[in-house]
């Protein structure tokens, strides 16, 4: 993530100075909550105070709770395709009805989106895998159908905080609070085993995620909040995304430029960390993710996030978990790889 070192150390230091919750905090810390609100206001554009703010552990963690405690066995709900497979694994397991809606380059589809579904997750900021940004005017559509036909939209704010050379778009919690719930994580710009995320959700929603922890005694792990807490309070969470966001832009460019100069286009490069290149066939995908391999890089494939047969085929390229010497030394092994491929 490359957040200082010493930012880190002090964080948690001062997150150990505080004294054991003597009974757990369902919602989350307080301090928390008021933390979450201001860092959305400030790096999401999206003004709430922090009552319907609720902790979570994650993503993963908080989809299962809607999963259950939210939506009944049987429900059908509509997720990317090509899409984030944990989400679907979540849903099935909570004996949920999951249904494909197709994205393009701009995101999903509402018009694909299928009758009588219960919910929609999708991934407005970023799209996951294929790197779309949702337009304006296809969330307006999608809002909107949502509140025609009384749909939940689950708004996964996947990337959210790491856009380039783009203004940001409101959120769809932003154009409707009243149907949406917003989630958003730590994950990317710290770290995935903090187990600190966030949900933005209408009274209902929240109420039925509060009363399913009640019943089950689970509630996110206090000190992770206090970590992010801490962090927001001296102003090294803000340096740090500020940092974040040049150097990753720093290696967008570099990808960018590279690939160009070999005539290789790529995909989703407005937001986040990785960039997808199209390719002809899922036989060159496993080939090149293969050849990849035997030279030391680990690529992804689009195959594996289709639920039904993959339509499109390309390797998706992340540059943020690797140091900038392993990117620069990456480059002209995939450039060379994918020089002597059939692209799209």
């Amino acid at each position: 993530s490359g957040l200082d070192r010493a930012a880190w150390r002090r964080a948690w230091r001062a997150a150990a100075d505080a004294p054991p919750l003597s009974r757990p905090e369902r919602a989350g810390l307080p301090e928390y909550r008021e933390a979450i609100a201001e860092h959305l206001l400030r790096h999401r554009g999206l003004a709430v105070n922090a009552d319907p703010v609720l902790a979570t552990g994650g993503t993963t963690a908080v989809l299962t709770e809607i999963a259950v405690a939210v939506l009944k066995r049987g429900d059908a709900v509509a997720v990317e395709e090509p899409g984030y497979q944990r989400a679907v694994g979540v849903f099935r397991a909570a004996g949920l009805k999951v249904v494909q809606a197709a994205v393009d380059a701009e995101g999903l589809l509402p018009d694909a989106v299928p009758a009588g579904v219960r919910a929609v997750y999708c991934s407005p900021a970023h799209q996951y895998p294929l790197g779309g940004r949702m337009s304006a005017g296809r969330r307006v559509a999608l809002v909107e159908r949502a509140r025609r036909d009384g749909w939940l939209v689950i708004e996964d704010d996947y990337d959210g905080e790491l856009r380039y050379d783009v203004a940001p778009l409101p959120s769809l919690a932003a154009l409707a609070p009243d149907v949406v719930v917003h989630l958003g994580t730590t994950s990317k710009i710290l770290t995935p085993t903090l187990g600190a995320g966030w949900m933005v959700a209408p009274e209902p929603i929240a109420t039925a995620v509060l009363e399913h922890r009640d019943l089950t005694g689970t509630s996110p792990a206090a000190a992770g909040q206090r970590v992010v807490v801490e962090l927001a309070r001296t102003g090294d969470l803000g340096r740090h995304l500020r940092k974040l966001r040049r150097e990753l832009s720093e290696r967008r460019a570099l990808i960018i430029d590279t690939f160009a100069d070999a005539g290789i286009k790529v995909l989703g490069d407005d937001a986040g960390a990785h960039v997808v290149v199209l390719l002809q066939s899922a036989e060159q995908e496993r080939e090149l993710m293969s050849q990849a391999l035997e030279r030391g890089l680990r690529v992804d494939g689009l195959a594996r996030h289709y639920v039904n047969r993959a339509k499109l085929h390309g390797l998706v390229i992340g540059y943020s978990a690797c140091s900038r010497e392993q990117l620069v030394s990456a480059l002209p092994v995939l450039t060379e790889l994918l020089s002597g491929a059939d692209r799209d």
